[in-house]
């Protein structure tokens, strides 16, 4: 994999110790070396072998493991609720819920030969059976309608008084109903139910509910059920529900939103090649009224209480502070402080300023000349929602392994016991089986002694110990990270090479190549996955380790260990930082990459040795960058939310009109999620622009070390930089 391009360590070694001093003029440059070789070799095989491995345990996870058995609920014969022969009864009933508040772990006698040890009865004993629908009115054996009465699949449902208190006592039929309501396909009581009070017994029509040992039933103890069993399951909140409802019946209002801050994001940057000096220039004059007014506002009210007497104390009451002539005095210098010391860094950095304004204003023209780049993030983007899609189904069939255990290919092995078609329960698990059958033949010894012997169960059966699923779970969480920044270097490394080709385009756009993004992306994927890889790693280890302390932080939670509290914020906040540190670092080296094509680690050192040897204007630059995106993400996601309100809470005229009427719980849901995908929409828009102008700041640096604007060495800069620095480039001498 070397290339044509490559060097001796000799030469290599050379260039690395020229890059420490300013770049010096080199006449076969002219932008983005084509003739390259591959870096970083031995991090791309590594990558593709951790890659291998992300796909090989997905495998496995969906083979041996049915998210199924996380999500529907589980009755008595290892049936799943709306599943196969019970499709139209997707609800879960349980006789009697009071028995859930003793959590005596017995399972149901009839379950004696059935492997069922990881389902959710076992913490809640009592008779589970799958229903259509779940129970709206009050039901006793004694003095209700023997027809309402909820039995066993193969009992016959009862015709007299009798008959139904014989049933339930032997557990073939309910012993009381109530009105209940599904959460999370379990069917509890309802609000209602709780009216009658917290401690008094259950009664319908005069009777006591009683349980098959005719013992009675109160609201308390029904509470205490439905607290346990939510504490065992983890079942979501109903509201949770109720949320996601309205945001999957809104789904395709946020769809035409998500469009219109994609078309909004594409208009602003485009207008940003006149607006960029404008908005900077209104901020830093509106910042200077501001805090004009403030420090005026400040020494009033100090002027104001001049006279008045108070004692400085410490209390959480904030107006008692606010009738203190110290605390508008002290904010009053406070504020003048801020004001002199910002008014005085304008005065010797307005040039650099200017530089920054320009950067941004070529930013806009580059884009205009290749409007094909706006379209590119749309491929990561959706690399990314790929990735992620596949990561989270891997990680739910890794956390169902455990349960689904043995059961993966029996999942409805009992329908031959009730009558039911065997060939029925398999249309599901047809592909999820052959895996799972391919896995039986892997050439180990099941009957081994430790972990040889578990692992080989795991694999070969999905018999798996919930810790080797963890380990997994963690191994598959780290992959995710370092693809998902893979990915982003994929789209920062193609995005450079197209504007540093702008850039170094002597006649614009005559020397523009024809598909530049397409170029720098075939540039990136040919010689530098290796390089993208060992960047993204960087990325992925710090962000893992902040995952792995986060984890043990909320797992501290309600411990009385302040030290170990403190440790572990120190150690996340640091890790933070580094994290943002070495975003920086990559991006930067991932620019001179796509010009240079060397590996990561000298690109990374030129791209800072460059940026340190002109550290202020680094910083100008990019503070007013951050600042105007900062802007214009603020104002394309508040017009969006705003827009999105007035239509989904109907306050807008005629909007019923257009729009049908939609069916919501709570009509900011979808607002807010319409609020987070324009911010993601807005953000994936302008990476593009952040990235175009640390790119073309990088080739602006390179261009004044490299050149001196004489007809032998002319600047690439444009007009407006080259007059804003006081530079120009000389006419060749015409030859006599």
């Amino acid at each position: 994999m070397g290339g044509k391009g490559s060097k001796t360590e000799k030469e290599s070694t050379a260039d690395v110790k020229q890059q420490v001093l300013p770049m010096t003029f080199d006449p076969t440059f002219k932008g983005p070396i084509k003739n390259r070789s591959c870096t970083d070799v031995p991090c791309c095989i590594v990558f593709l072998v951790f890659i291998v491995a992300f796909i090989a345990i997905a495998v496995f996870a969906f083979a041996k493991g049915d998210p199924r058995y996380l999500i529907y609920p589980i009755d008595n014969y290892g049936n799943l609720c709306g599943t196969g022969r019970f499709s139209d009864k997707p609800y879960l009933l349980y006789f009697n819920l009071i028995e859930c508040a003793l959590g005596t772990g017995a399972l149901p006698k009839d379950l004696k030969n059935v492997d069922l040890s990881n389902f959710q009865f076992k913490i809640c004993p009592t008779p589970q059976i799958c229903v259509s629908h779940c129970p709206d009115y009050y039901w006793a054996p004694v003095v209700s309608d023997p027809m309402k009465a909820i039995c066993k699949y193969n009992v016959t449902t009862p015709t007299s008084v009798s008959a139904s208190i014989d049933a339930v006592k032997v557990e073939d039929c309910a012993p009381f109903l109530f009105p209940s309501q599904p959460v999370v396909y379990r069917c509890l009581p309802s609000s209602s139910v709780f009216k009658q009070g917290r401690n008094v017994t259950m009664t319908f029509n005069g009777t006591e509910l009683t349980d098959r040992n005719n013992v009675t039933v109160s609201v308390n103890q029904l509470e205490q059920a439905i607290l346990n069993f939510t504490k065992e399951l983890n079942v979501v909140q109903d509201y949770g529900i109720k949320i996601l409802g309205d945001v999957t019946a809104s789904w395709w209002l946020i769809l035409v939103f998500a469009t219109i801050a994609m078309f909004v994001s594409f208009l602003w940057i485009v207008l940003l090649r006149w607006l960029a000096g404008v908005i900077v220039w209104l901020s830093i004059v509106a910042f200077t009224g501001l805090f004009s007014y403030a420090i005026f506002h400040c020494f009033k009210k100090y002027i104001e209480l001049k006279d008045s007497s108070g004692q400085w104390i410490v209390t959480q009451d904030l107006s008692y502070y606010a009738n203190l002539k110290e605390t508008w005095l002290a904010l009053g210098i406070i504020a003048a402080a801020i004001l002199v010391v910002t008014i005085l860094l304008l005065i010797f950095l307005i040039n650099r300023l200017r530089i920054a304004i320009a950067l941004i204003k070529e930013s806009s023209r580059a884009i205009g000349h290749m409007v094909g780049i706006l379209f590119w993030p749309l491929i990561p983007y959706l690399m990314q929602i790929g990735l992620l899609a596949f990561w989270g189904a891997s990680a739910i069939c890794l956390a169902a392994v455990s349960k689904t255990g043995l059961k993966a290919c029996s999942l409805h092995r009992n329908y031959t016991l009730l009558g039911g078609n065997s060939t029925e329960a398999q249309q599901y698990t047809d592909v999820r089986c052959w895996l799972s059958n391919e896995l039986t033949e892997l050439p180990c010894n099941i009957s081994a002694e430790g972990f040889t012997g578990a692992a080989c169960r795991c694999l070969t059966l999905g018999d798996c110990d919930v810790r080797y699923t963890y380990v997994l779970q963690a191994f598959q969480l780290f992959m995710w990270f370092w693809l998902m920044n893979f990915i982003s270097a994929v789209g920062q490394l193609t995005i450079a090479g197209a504007f540093a080709s702008y850039y170094w385009a002597f006649e614009k756009p005559k020397d523009i190549p024809l598909f530049p993004v397409f170029s720098s992306f075939c540039r990136a994927f040919r010689y530098h996955i290796g390089s993208m890889a060992f960047g993204a790693l960087l990325i992925a280890i710090v962000q893992f380790l902040i995952a792995i302390l986060t984890y043990v932080d909320q797992k501290l939670k309600g411990r009385e260990n302040i030290v170990a509290k403190f440790i572990l914020k120190c150690l996340i906040c640091c890790f933070y930082c580094m994290e943002k540190l070495l975003k920086f670092i990559t991006k930067n080296a991932y620019i001179m990459i796509a010009v240079y094509g060397k590996n990561f680690c000298i690109s990374a050192k030129n791209a800072f040795s460059l940026l340190l040897r002109n550290l202020i204007r680094v910083v100008v630059v990019d503070k007013v960058t951050d600042f105007l995106l900062f802007i214009s993400k603020l104002l394309i996601v508040g017009a969006v939310g705003v827009l999105a309100y007035f239509v989904v809470a109907r306050e807008m005229p005629g909007i019923d009109r257009i729009i049908p009427p939609l069916q919501l719980n709570y009509y900011l849901a979808p607002v807010l999620v319409i609020i987070c995908t324009s911010y993601i929409v807005a953000s994936a828009f302008f990476s593009i622009y952040g990235m175009g102008i640390d790119t073309i700041f990088l080739s602006f640096l390179e261009d004044l070390e490299r050149h001196d604007g004489s007809a032998e060495k002319p600047y690439y800069m444009n007009k407006e930089l080259m007059v804003i620095l006081g530079k120009k480039n000389k006419a060749p001498k015409k030859q006599a």
